[in-house]
């Protein structure tokens, strides 16, 4: 599998270690190039993300801030094509799917939210562990509910990274859920 990662801090990074750890290909970018230069020099990352290969990849994950996924999704979405699954790991869903789902749709690109629920106190890609969401849930936001060929994809897509559980929800309710557990 070939997985490409935007943005490697603390989430993307550890995306990255435990795929690479998996055997898989692991392409990134950061806009940090100091931060991509370490990631490959650690053995994280094999390689540069960027339009020529963004439609190579079988996963794309999008682990930056809510509107910069939504910016990176509008900039590249005529370079992904149909092959990936695109998933961004923001941690609030309303704005970046109303966002990125029309954008996913103007381009036939198969994009879901989604939201790992694991991390610690730190950040940035020198304390990203491998072993980051064993056992954790994953939120996942799909643009339609009983695509089950699509759920079953993705959540074959996301074992490598070890997920306890993988939940289906609205962006709405996981927002609601977040603001109620974060307050």
């Amino acid at each position: 599998m070939i997985v490409g990662i935007v943005g490697l801090g603390l989430i993307g990074g550890s995306f990255a270690k435990a795929y690479q750890k998996e055997g898989h290909t692991v392409l990134a970018f950061d806009k940090d190039y100091s931060v991509l230069e370490f990631a490959k020099i650690d053995g994280a990352v094999s390689g540069d993300l960027n339009r020529e290969n963004l439609s190579q990849c079988d996963l794309i994950l999008l682990a930056v801030y809510p509107m910069a996924a939504v910016e990176y999704l509008r900039e590249n979405a005529p370079y992904i094509g149909t092959k990936p699954v695109v998933i961004d790991c923001c941690g609030t869903k309303r704005v970046v799917c109303r966002e990125c789902f029309p954008i996913a749709k103007a381009h036939e690109i198969t994009y879901l939210g989604g939201h790992p629920m694991a991390g610690t106190q730190y950040s940035g890609f020198k304390y990203a562990k491998e072993n980051l969401f064993h056992r954790a849930p994953m939120v996942i936001v799909p643009p339609n509910f009983d695509d089950i060929e699509l759920l079953t994809r993705v959540k074959e897509l996301l074992a490598p990274a070890g997920f306890g559980k993988i939940s289906v929800t609205t962006a709405e309710k996981h927002d609601e859920m977040i603001a109620f557990t974060s307050q």
